[in-house]
């Protein structure tokens, strides 16, 4: 082989060089324009300290700022109340109502606003709804503990009403079985969801905390709407017609539905509403949506035939989902007759599904899967489960509202993607939120205290 000579050395360095400095060149450019438009990396510990990136994390891509709050830092962004790293008790002495325990993550004190804890949002607030979803996605909060907060084994054994042994829901659950599909590891620019809880101050610390510290941080956005503003929640006061009671719901989400429409409607494509009852398994809510096209009208749940009239409507404990051509045509409509903007009555989901039908001639849909298995489950896993057909001369009104359509019973009562369970007391989602959600495995357990439903 022929010896290589001095200039064709000295070309070949020269070439490389050249190679080299060209893709440094590309590198420096590339990491100029990550920074420039995230406003940080994602996991540093100034995006937690100083709530950055949120004012790009809110506009949209055509430039427009959505939200009127996003030039300014999110001062809240990052908080959590401490968790103990040790607990002084187990966590089946948590679940009994009168416990002692000061380490269940349940304390008032944790969430206690008075005149001086300096917490007062301002009258003209919009919060920062994609907040939990930014945690989730830095892995810690601002004092750089991890985030969600840490789940210890206990909570996967299985533990029933007040911390006992017979665990009925996760009888189901293992019977289906559920499986949650893995949480999302970034931002969404699509399919992108934004969960809504109404709620009273009573509950931050218990039910509202729980769905903070698990299931809410895998919407892109979560809000609570609560008869106290809290940004480090975030939980938001909204005033509404008449009196802040059950019989008056209708009024409560009529105000929600406004807030939400005047400041939320182009950031997300989704909006599904329900109570603090709820646990909600967000990748798989997130999946099916995207079996739909949200600049379509959609009206999505479990639907039900009843209200005392006959009318189709979707069950507000079960929560239920609007699409965004949906939203934008509630809000056009919304003082119409149709919608009965003056009634005062408990039948929020019932009049909703009349606005829709009516004002915008939106329909019910059928969301159970392939199987007839439903996806949205007005009662806990237990109930569905264990429920039987009432012998007659007894009625039963889930079956009456289900008649038309039927009702499977057992394990094929619910689809191993399912979405929602309701009437959970304690609202105790942590009991399986690491293997659920991390991992992508069957739920083993989900929920402690739960509601009689009979």
């Amino acid at each position: 082989m022929a010896s290589i000579g001095r200039r064709q050395v000295q070309n070949i360095i020269g070439g490389a060089i050249v190679i080299y400095l060209v893709v440094w060149v590309i590198v420096v450019v590339y990491v100029h324009l990550l920074v420039s438009q995230t406003g940080s990396f994602q996991g540093s510990s100034s995006s937690v300290q100083k709530g950055a990136s949120y004012k790009e994390a809110a506009t949209s891509k055509n430039g427009i700022e959505q939200n009127s709050n996003s030039k300014n830092e999110n001062p809240w962004y990052g908080w959590q109340p401490t968790v103990s790293s040790s607990m002084e008790c187990s966590w089946r002495e948590c679940f009994k109502d009168d416990h002692k325990c000061r380490t269940c993550r349940d304390s008032p004190e944790d969430f206690t606003l008075d005149q001086d804890s300096g917490i007062d949002p301002g009258e003209n607030w919009i919060p920062d709804v994609t907040m939990l979803k930014r945690m989730r996605l830095d892995g810690h909060d601002k004092n750089g503990n991890p985030w969600p907060p840490p789940l210890d084994d206990e909570l996967c054994e299985a533990m029933g009403v007040g911390g006992g042994t017979n665990d009925g829901n996760m009888d189901l659950l293992d019977a289906v079985p559920i499986v949650a599909k893995p949480l999302d590891k970034k931002s969404s620019e699509s399919n992108r969801v934004l969960c809504l809880i109404y709620t009273m101050e009573t509950q931050h610390a218990s039910n509202i905390r729980a769905m903070r510290e698990t299931w809410a941080s895998g919407c892109d956005g979560f809000l609570a709407f609560s008869t106290k503003s809290d940004p480090r929640i975030p939980a938001i006061s909204l005033t509404h017609k008449g009196k802040e009671e059950y019989n008056n719901m209708w009024q409560k989400v009529r105000s929600i539905w406004s807030f939400v429409g005047k400041h939320y409607k182009s950031e997300f494509d989704w909006f599904y509403i329900g109570g603090e009852d709820l646990f909600v398994i967000p990748e798989n809510l997130k999946s099916f949506l995207g079996t739909f096209d949200p600049n379509e009208k959609y009206f999505l749940g479990r639907r039900f035939k009843g209200g005392g009239d006959g009318t189709y409507f979707n069950s507000g404990g079960s929560g239920y989902v609007l699409s965004r051509a949906s939203l934008q045509c509630l809000m056009e409509k919304f003082e119409d007759k149709a919608c009965s903007p003056d009634r005062h009555t408990p039948m929020e989901d019932v009049m909703i599904a009349k606005c829709l039908k009516n004002a915008c001639d939106i329909p019910i849909y059928d969301t159970r899967d392939e199987r007839q298995r439903e996806r949205f489950h007005p009662f806990a896993p237990a109930s569905h489960y264990y429920w039987r057909h009432p012998v007659p001369p007894k009625r039963d009104w889930y079956e009456d509202y289900n008649k038309e359509w039927g009702l499977l019973l057992g394990k094929d009562c619910c689809a191993p993607d399912s979405i929602a369970f309701h009437y959970i007391k304690k609202a105790t989602m942590m009991k399986s939120w690491p293997g659920m959600v991390l991992f992508g495995t069957a739920i083993v357990a989900l929920m402690d205290m739960v509601e009689s439903t009979w």
